[in-house]
């Protein structure tokens, strides 16, 4: 038992640094510092802002859920599942030379990204929801915990997701630049600037498997209870996506640790 709590500890000290690394690297990629991760959502979002406000005031419609978060919604989380899933790729080669320590394993690296995408997304959607809230001068959100659940849920499939993109991305190298090309369509199904339930009823179950577009939805719905999300809209099957996901990753790994660690 002491032996078990010895290797978390060390496991645990581990990630922070890998952590703190990662924070520092990730920070220094972009423009700006901290303020440059801000940048990117907060530019895609007023494009898509002008586009929908020109087409609400058309059409005269209003809709239950301000556009403003109607939007950030759906590029945050779509862009935290997009970070973690591409950055794991590269994740064993970015840190190749700590793998000369023996307690540094390739999932701990997975593992610190996953980290600190998921702190820097929730920091990006709690200020512009904040600034949000505070233009408005008014406070709209109705269940923080779901949320908080779904949030973490979606980052969950991520970081799974990201342990097997790591493993494939090790064994077949042209996935380095075949996975990222896979990913992009997925901005177009998974419900980043539309709902569900503006899609024609027989679309609905062809593209509600999608663990992002439950992810958006469901966090739609927690700022607005009046915001409709159709029955296949289910907060347990984000919960189990992300549990399989995970398991499913952590399988491959252990699996493939050693050629992991190996050139």
């Amino acid at each position: 038992m002491n032996k078990f709590f010895r290797g978390f500890r060390i496991q645990r000290n581990v990630i922070s640094a890998l952590i703190y690394r990662e924070l520092k690297t990730r920070i220094s990629e972009v423009q700006f510092g901290v303020i440059g991760v801000f940048i990117e959502p907060l530019g895609v979002m007023s494009v898509f802002l002008i586009i929908f406000t020109i087409i609400r005031e058309l059409r005269g419609v209003r809709g239950i859920l301000d556009v403003e978060l109607f939007l950030v919604s759906g590029i945050v989380l779509f862009t935290l599942f997009n970070e973690i899933a591409i950055r794991s790729l590269n994740a064993l080669q970015a840190n190749e030379a700590l793998f000369f320590y023996r307690p540094v394993k390739p999932i701990d690296t997975v593992i610190a990204r996953s980290v600190v995408e998921t702190g820097l997304y929730s920091l990006v959607l709690i200020v512009i929801t904040g600034g949000i809230f505070l233009y408005k001068e008014k406070w709209v959100l109705d269940n923080f915990a779901l949320t908080a659940i779904t949030f973490l849920s979606l980052s969950l499939c991520a970081l799974g997701t990201g342990i097997s993109f790591m493993v494939a991305g090790h064994r077949y190298p042209f996935l380095n630049q075949f996975i990222p090309i896979v990913l992009r369509p997925f901005w177009f199904v998974s419900g980043v600037f539309y709902s569900l339930s503006s899609i024609p009823q027989w679309l609905r179950p062809l593209v509600s498997w999608n663990p992002i577009l439950q992810a958006i939805e469901l966090t739609r719905h927690s700022f607005n209870s009046n915001y409709f999300i159709s029955d296949s809209i289910s907060l347990n099957y984000l919960i189990t996506c992300g549990v399989v996901s995970c398991t499913f990753g952590l399988w491959i790994y252990l699996n493939n640790e050693k050629i992991l660690q190996t050139k």
